[in-house]
């Protein structure tokens, strides 16, 4: 068995770490509260401890060589799961449940149902991350992920909440001054776009995808215009103000359909094998808080939840 290398002196680690990230001495020892002189003294003995040149020097600043780019990354993420053990123990954490979601499902779908959960569960501190990236449940930065895709999640556990329904909507008062009965009237208005393109699956989503579906074959399908927005609650925000028709998802749109706010126009759903899910990690499903939020958020998204609580209100 070989004997264990030591490991080079935490604040020697730290001093590095933020110099690699600022790119300077200077701003280093401010956000460490000591002097510039300091960080240097550390970062120069961890380069004689590891024998490798970790910064070239120039007056005013510094910057990572090869090997310090490949230090600085590991070294970067053994802090963050460091942080993340001693969150797992300080007092009041496990009031917290950390719930991770794209930005338009958190702010169309589950905030306006989340208050439900908080009710029944006043023992915990909800925090939700709006985010376009996927959490790393492994390193902590969520206890709970809400995901949009195809589905299952390897090494995770899943369960499937909303199946994708992608329907047009406008606001009452823009279908009102127009004929919009079948899908091949919706050619000649404004149509709001969602950037799909960065999705491995956007050839199964926006308006190209539903005119197909929809048997249209009329070649101006191939040329549409209109506003493009990165996320479906600005497109939404975008129909509301009636700007012209969007292509959304469902059930993103279903208090605006709910309250009349916005209508369908046409009635015809792009429908394909996407979803989402709630993911937890295999070794916390069972986890109390975990398992009462996925029992609660299956149970909301049952197509007939929304007409059950607005008897309930």
């Amino acid at each position: 068995m070989s004997e264990r290398r030591p490991t080079p002196p935490l604040v020697a680690l730290r001093a590095f770490d933020a110099a690699a990230r600022h790119g300077s001495f200077r701003e280093a020892a401010e956000e460490l509260g000591v002097t510039p002189g300091a960080v240097s003294r550390h970062v120069k003995a961890l380069e004689m401890r590891l024998g490798l040149r970790l910064f070239d020097r120039f007056n005013r600043s510094v910057r990572l060589t090869a090997d310090g780019v490949r230090l600085a990354q590991g070294v970067a993420d053994a802090f963050e799961r460091l942080e993340s053990a001693l969150d797992a123990v300080r007092p009041g954490r496990s009031r917290q449940l950390r719930i991770s979601a794209l930005p338009s499902l958190a702010s169309k779908w589950l905030s306006p149902r989340l208050h439900r959960f908080s009710e029944d569960n006043p023992d915990l501190d909800l925090i939700v991350f709006a985010e376009d990236r996927i959490a790393d449940l492994s390193n902590g930065e969520a206890d709970v992920a809400l995901r949009y895709g195809e589905g299952p999640y390897p090494g995770q556990v899943a369960r499937r909440l909303v199946n994708e329904r992608l329907i047009p909507v406008c606001a009452p008062s823009f279908a009102a001054a127009r004929r919009l009965n079948q899908p091949s009237d919706l050619l000649d208005v404004v149509l709001i776009h969602e950037t799909w393109h960065d999705m491995p699956y956007a050839n199964r989503l926006g308006w190209k995808a539903w005119f197909e579906s929809a048997g249209v074959e009329d070649p101006r399908v191939n040329h549409l215009r209109g506003p493009h927005f990165s996320h479906s609650h600005l497109a939404l925000e975008a129909a509301l103000s009636g700007r012209g028709v969007a292509l959304t998802s469902a059930p993103l749109a279903a208090e605006e359909l709910r309250e009349g706010r916005l209508i369908q126009p046409v009635d015809h759903a792009l429908t394909n094998d996407l979803a989402y899910w709630a993911v937890v990690l295999p070794e916390r499903a069972d986890e109390p808080k975990l398992r009462r939020f996925l029992n609660w958020i299956v149970a909301e998204s049952r197509p007939d939840r929304d007409a059950e609580a607005d008897q309930v209100s």
